[in-house]
């Protein structure tokens, strides 16, 4: 018999617990090197992260819970119609089952508003797919080291929680505030572990 032939295009998705997603420098790296043993490169320019990077953390000590975090190459907006770097790598959080949002608090350099930057990447990844959307977000208010975060963060918090989001304030540079966010990222993996998984609706026979 006569054959078929043609062409297919694979696209490998990597599988990570948790993925950090955020605009360029705003601290995604820093953090998964600061929690595991992964080694990203580190910069003070953009998109010195080229691919996605994978990390295992482990919380709660050596005999404590683990769950692979993956840091994402930085979003800009346009990312999730072929802008920057992201589209080519959007693919691979679709499989995770949280994201951080990195937020860099002190707005940056270029003196940027952190809530701008929030709407941007949370609009581009619901542009993307709108399951990213839907996913449950804990939000790193990032870089509270730098005294201008430190002027924004009342704010940002009372807007991010009216939003329904949770914060956590942390430097990924100085640790601090790292570890209660791995425990609440760790806390929402097991409740998801824990969920029943929905039933296949049984067929009746006619």
């Amino acid at each position: 018999e006569l054959g078929a032939e043609g062409w297919l295009r694979l696209e490998l998705r990597l599988i990570a617990d948790v993925g950090l997603v955020g605009l360029p420098n705003a601290g995604k790296s820093t953090l998964l090197a600061s929690t595991s043993r992964a080694k990203p490169k580190i910069a003070d320019y953009p998109f010195t992260t080229l691919e996605p990077n994978l990390g295992v953390v482990v919380v709660g000590g050596r005999d404590g819970q683990s769950f692979v975090m993956a840091d994402v190459p930085g979003l800009i907006e346009g990312a999730a119609d072929g802008g920057g770097l992201g589209h080519e790598f959007l693919r691979h959080i679709t499989r995770t089952k949280v994201l951080i949002h990195v937020l860099d608090a002190s707005g940056g350099l270029e003196g940027r508003d952190p809530l701008v930057d929030f709407a941007t990447i949370n609009a581009e990844l619901s542009g993307y797919e709108v399951d990213l959307s839907e996913k449950p977000m804990l939000v790193a208010l990032n870089k509270i080291d730098l005294p201008e975060a430190q002027e924004r963060l009342p704010e940002l918090k009372a807007e991010l929680k009216r939003q329904g989001y949770r914060t956590f304030d942390i430097s990924a540079a100085t640790g601090s505030g790292v570890q209660d966010l791995m425990w609440a990222t760790a806390q929402i993996l097991r409740e998801q572990e824990d969920e029943p998984a929905p039933q296949k609706p049984q067929q009746r026979r006619v």
